[in-house]
């Protein structure tokens, strides 16, 4: 959550407020890490495998007021295929983003206790085709959305480290199907979720920005219950992990604020290294992966969109990068591909 709305909430909240993603840890100024390990290397994109036709990347641009796409392949100052933005979208600062089967896409204010959803091919000034949120819905306030491969819509609260979920085509002033919540959950802070797929069952990934560390739950999680996956402790990297992803492998990708982006083995639990890292990046707000593994970061205080190819590891210059005035990229944190 940003600067300008830290007063709205109690003293207690603003000092749970400071450690996110739209306050500290999207400062521009951040000091990068020493270049050490090795020299940045180029990743030309001759021989990669491109994304497919028609396929664009969407984000929320916080500090531009705006969800912007881009096509998958664009690179440079490039102006977006879309911009959602105007008095009518209802939006603020976009913050958080998601979107299911059929193509809505679904967005959060910074710290937003509702939710808009937008239908397919929208875009201007328009206006959502449906709205969740009010007092039945405990809803918020929320850095991170997720819809699950069932239409049910995910949602962070980060002030009450909760986790609340909602039926498809769920509308208006409505209680949550269920709800992740206690301190058996281990939930700190959580903010960017994902769905993982891959192994013997589907689980629920959620980024602890507070405590340093990943949790996973069964698909039918609900309640004070403790999470079936740990990624936590020393070896592992994790300081501020703010977005998730998965690729096709069952790697686990982690957009941190502080750390760049972190890629842990499939199936990876407990205090493990990372089977690869990609840095520098001053605040990596956002992260997802293309049906060849190419990997789309969003870079907050750089106002860039990066790709790289699924074999970086270390200092490694993107294959492309979106970035200029033309772009309109102002604060862009979670990202998607459709």
């Amino acid at each position: 959550m940003n600067r300008s709305t830290m007063v709205r909430g109690s003293a207690p909240l603003l000092a749970l407020t400071a450690c996110l993603a739209g306050c500290t840890g999207q400062q521009a100024g951040m000091a990068l890490a020493p270049q050490t390990v090795a020299p940045m290397r180029p990743s030309p994109a001759d021989g990669l495998a491109q994304p497919a036709a028609g396929l664009q990347i969407f984000t929320a641009n916080r500090n531009g007021r705006s969800v912007l796409a881009f096509r998958a392949t664009a690179s440079g100052n490039v102006a977006p295929t879309v911009r959602i933005a105007g008095s009518n979208t209802t939006l603020r600062d976009p913050d958080s983003i998601a979107h299911d089967a059929a193509g809505n896409i679904y967005v959060a204010d910074d710290g937003g206790s509702r939710v808009a959803v937008f239908g397919k091919g929208a875009n201007g000034n328009a206006k959502p085709s449906r709205m969740i949120g009010g007092s039945k819905s405990r809803l918020g306030p929320t850095e991170g959305l997720l819809v699950d491969p069932f239409g049910n819509l995910w949602v962070s609260d980060y002030a009450n480290n909760a986790v609340t979920d909602y039926a498809p085509g769920a509308h208006g002033n409505v209680a949550p199907a269920d709800f992740i919540s206690g301190s058996n959950t281990q939930l700190n802070v959580p903010t960017g979720m994902a769905w993982n797929t891959h192994g013997s069952g589907a689980l629920l990934y959620v980024a602890n920005s507070g405590g340093a560390s990943i949790v996973g739950f069964g698909a039918g999680a609900a309640g004070n219950v403790a999470p079936i996956v740990s990624i936590a402790g020393s070896n592992t990297g994790l300081s501020r992990p703010f977005a998730l992803a998965f690729d096709s492998t069952g790697r686990l990708l982690v957009a941190d604020e502080t750390a760049g982006v972190l890629i842990f083995a499939p199936g990876a639990t407990g205090n493990v290294a990372p089977v690869a890292t990609i840095s520098p990046f001053i605040s990596a707000d956002g992260i997802v992966t293309d049906a060849h593994d190419n990997i789309y970061v969003a870079d907050f205080s750089a106002k860039a969109i990066e790709e790289f190819p699924p074999n970086a590891d270390g200092y490694w210059l993107p294959t492309r990068t979106i970035k200029g005035h033309r772009t309109t990229l102002e604060g862009p944190n979670f990202l998607l591909l459709q």
